[in-house]
């Protein structure tokens, strides 16, 4: 019997996992110094992982998100320290995180109540952790701020998890009639 086999490699979801959080520390605590190791691990990921569209539902899905955390600057909700608009590493971020949509979030690809779950309760705390590093002030209490989130966040994900099921028929469709 053979011992199976640890490597990381061989578990390219826990490799995304992995990479997503260094990336999220390392732009949090790094700013835009992180940037371009982010964009190399992005890039790395497109290489080795992604599908055909999957840089389509990237695209999309991040600027979805800089659309709305652009407009929760715009309301006063957030508020950067060095910045009057969204600055580029939470931009970056935007773009990574939409990589783990189809790989370490892709177990939530089935279920609705899950994606909206946990949207609502992790998505915020991200924000509010970042908080907690002073990268953002988010104005209202604590409170009013993670129910607001949550709000957004939860909805949010079963839009994103239907436009990547949308992206995924649309390649489908498009295979079949060649």
């Amino acid at each position: 019997m053979t011992k199976p086999s640890l490597s990381l490699m061989n578990n390219p979801t826990l490799v995304n996992l992995l990479g997503f959080n260094a990336i999220w520390f390392g732009l949090i605590l790094l700013g835009n110094v992180f940037i371009p190791i982010a964009a190399v691990m992005l890039l790395l990921h497109l290489y080795y992982q992604a599908d055909k569209n999957e840089l389509v539902l990237i695209l999309i899905v991040a600027g979805v998100g800089v659309l709305l955390d652009s407009t929760l600057i715009y309301f006063g909700i957030f508020v950067f320290p060095d910045s009057a608009q969204l600055p580029f590493w939470l931009i970056t971020l935007w773009f990574c995180f939409a990589a783990t949509v189809r790989h370490s979030l892709g177990f939530l690809a089935n279920s609705k109540i899950l994606q909206c779950l946990i949207g609502a309760i992790f998505a915020p705390l991200s924000y509010l952790a970042g908080a907690k590093f002073s990268v953002v002030y988010i104005t209202p209490s604590f409170e009013l701020s993670y129910l607001l989130l949550a709000c957004l966040w939860g909805p949010l994900m079963v839009l994103i998890f239907a436009i990547s099921g949308w992206l995924q028929i649309e390649e489908k469709n498009h295979v079949t009639q060649l």
